[in-house]
């Protein structure tokens, strides 16, 4: 997720399934990530979902885990947060898709995960794995041929990291600066996506980016606060799947096929 929760209690360490519930969805009606969501909805919205396998890599509260399963997919999803597993238990039985999913405790690197699926879904995990190369070796083994794959992580190549990252790591000597969130190991960008897709067999089909223009940023620096505005929502969703703007947001999202 790109608006990373930094508060005393976030969503992923509430015990409570309701209350983890509650606060992830409302993590999720900020500005930066209604763009992501909508963005991600319109890359999959031709896809036909009905009676596919999923299997999703680090599902969190499960937005799209539930979203999948609303269009007729079964969802095995992997999540290694216990309370989070517990939001998207919730979550399923709160919109009756539950006999559709499968939530599992482990790790995307780690726990090997038997079978081959129709599609992967893979969103904001990649960035946070320090063996990557292992997880796109499974990716590329794990995906059926013609199936499809959905990565989204964050992008070096982007309006944002020029401005902040600068910011970041010349000015405040933050060297080891990954994003928002302290837990990211790394930044990739479309054209390295690309080939570590292309490596395992997979070739990009549709990408897609937002948070174009780094409001946050720009406003608090040049205003003393951070000033959110409906218009910077219009250019992602405008221009957020549009060449060559697709490949320039902060965050980056591509959906990909694997070879027949």
């Amino acid at each position: 997720m790109d608006d990373f929760d930094g508060s005393d209690h976030p969503w992923w360490e509430e015990s409570d399934p309701e209350r983890a519930h509650q606060k992830y969805l409302g993590v999720h009606g900020s500005d930066t990530n209604r763009s992501k969501i909508a963005i991600t909805e319109r890359l999959l919205g031709g896809y036909n979902f009905a009676g596919k396998s999923v299997l999703e890599y680090g599902c969190g509260g499960g937005y799209f885990t539930i979203w999948m399963a609303k269009r007729g997919a079964h969802v095995l999803a992997i999540e290694k947060n216990p309370n989070a597993i517990g939001a998207v238990n919730f979550y399923a039985a709160k919109e009756r898709v539950a006999d559709r999913i499968r939530v599992m405790e482990g790790d995307a690197v780690r726990d090997a995960v038997d079978g081959q699926y129709d599609f992967i879904f893979a969103k904001d995990l990649v960035e946070h794995l320090d063996d990557d190369g292992q997880f796109f070796r499974r990716l590329g083994e794990q995906l059926k041929r013609g199936g499809h794959a959905y990565l989204a992580t964050q992008n070096d190549h982007s309006l944002n990291y020029l401005i902040e990252g600068t910011y970041e790591r010349r000015y405040r000597g933050n060297v080891q600066w990954h994003g928002w969130d302290k837990t990211h190991v790394r930044f990739y960008n479309a054209p390295r996506l690309a080939r570590r897709m292309r490596a395992v067999g997979i070739v990009p089909e549709r990408w897609g980016s937002s948070y174009l223009v780094p409001w946050r940023i720009v406003t608090k620096r040049l205003t003393g606060r951070v000033r959110p505005w409906t218009g910077w929502t219009y250019l992602d969703l405008t221009l957020g799947t549009t060449r060559p703007f697709a490949k320039w947001g902060w965050s980056i999202m591509v959906v990909g096929c694997k070879e027949g």
